[in-house]
C-alpha cells in the first residue's frame, strides 16, 4: 500500500466483537474500546454512556439534529405577526362595524380626561360599562383574527408571514427520548405541524396574547423560555408539540443563536 493512500475507518458505533460474535464492542472511530454488551441489547442509559465516553446515536434526541431557530428570529417573527394580526383586526372592524373604532377612541379619551381630573382630588375612577364592553369586543375580535391567522398559515404552509420573513418555520417535534425511547429512536422526518398542532399552537398563542391578567406573565415566559430550553421550545411549542427551525438550515447543524 502506498504511503499516500487513505486508511478507511468505519464511523464510531457498536459492531460485532471480533473476539466474540455473541457480543458487540464499541468502536470509537479510531480503535476498539473496552466497552462491550450482548448483541442486540438495549442502548446504554445516556448518563452511563457519557461517563464511558460512548456516543450512541440511537439514544440521541433527534430534535437536537435540527437547525433550531435562534431567539432573535423567533422574537422578530412574533412582533411581525402581532402587528399583522392587529392590522387585520382594525381592517375587519372598519368594514364590518363602521364607527366602532371611532366611538371606542372617543370613549377612551373621555375616560382619560376623567382619570386626570379625578387624580387632582386623589380619587379613583373606573371606566363605564360601555367602554368595558367595547374593549372586550375588541379583544374578542383580535383574538379570533390571531387564531385564524395562525391556524391557516401553520396548517397550510408550516409558517406564518412573520416566520417566513425571518426565515424560520414550524415542524412536528419528535418524542423526547426520556419519555418513550423506542418511539424516539425511530427515524425522524421534519414535517409541517399539521392542522391539530396548528390549532393547539394558535389557541395557546391567542390566549396568552389577548387573555390579559395572569396570561401576561405566561406570555413573558413563553417569549423567554427558548433562551434556556434544550430544544429551544416556547410554552406554545410544548403545548402543541412543535419545534421552530431555520428554513434554510439542514439537519445536523448546531442551533442558531441569532
Amino acid at each position: 500500500m502506498s504511503s499516500g493512500s487513505k486508511v478507511f475507518r468505519p464511523p464510531r458505533g457498536w459492531y460485532t466483537d471480533p473476539a466474540d460474535p455473541q457480543r458487540e464492542r464499541y468502536w470509537d472511530g479510531v480503535r476498539w474500546t473496552q466497552v462491550v454488551r450482548l448483541a442486540g441489547a438495549v442502548e446504554l442509559n445516556p448518563r452511563v454512556a457519557a461517563k464511558l465516553g460512548v456516543r450512541d446515536d440511537r439514544t440521541k434526541d433527534p430534535a437536537l439534529d435540527q437547525p433550531l431557530a435562534g431567539w432573535w428570529r423567533r422574537f422578530g417573527s412574533g412582533i411581525v405577526d402581532m402587528i399583522l394580526a392587529w392590522v387585520l383586526t382594525i381592517g375587519l372592524l372598519f368594514v364590518a362595524a363602521p364607527g366602532f373604532l371611532t366611538n371606542l377612541g372617543r370613549q377612551f379619551l373621555a375616560y382619560a380626561a376623567d382619570v386626570q381630573t379625578a387624580a387632582l382630588s386623589a380619587t379613583i375612577i373606573m371606566p363605564n360599562q360601555a367602554l368595558i364592553n367595547d374593549v372586550s369586543t375588541l379583544s374578542l375580535v383580535a383574538g379570533g383574527v390571531m387564531l385564524a391567522y395562525t391556524v391557516i398559515f401553520l396548517g397550510a404552509w408550516g409558517a406564518t408571514l412573520g416566520q417566513k420573513l425571518t426565515g424560520i418555520r414550524v415542524i412536528k417535534a419528535p418524542v423526547p427520548v426520556a419519555l418513550l425511547p423506542a418511539v424516539a429512536a425511530r427515524e425522524f422526518t421534519a414535517e409541517k405541524p399539521g392542522w391539530l398542532r396548528a390549532v393547539s399552537k394558535g389557541l395557546s398563542w391567542t390566549l396568552f396574547a389577548t387573555g390579559g391578567g395572569i396570561f401576561v406573565l405566561v406570555q413573558l415566559l413563553n417569549a423567554l423560555l427558548p433562551l434556556w430550553h434544550r430544544r429551544k421550545q416556547s410554552v406554545t411549542d410544548l403545548f402543541a408539540s412543535t419545534l421552530v427551525i431555520r428554513a434554510d438550515g439542514h439537519p445536523g447543524e448546531p442551533p442558531s443563536g441569532d
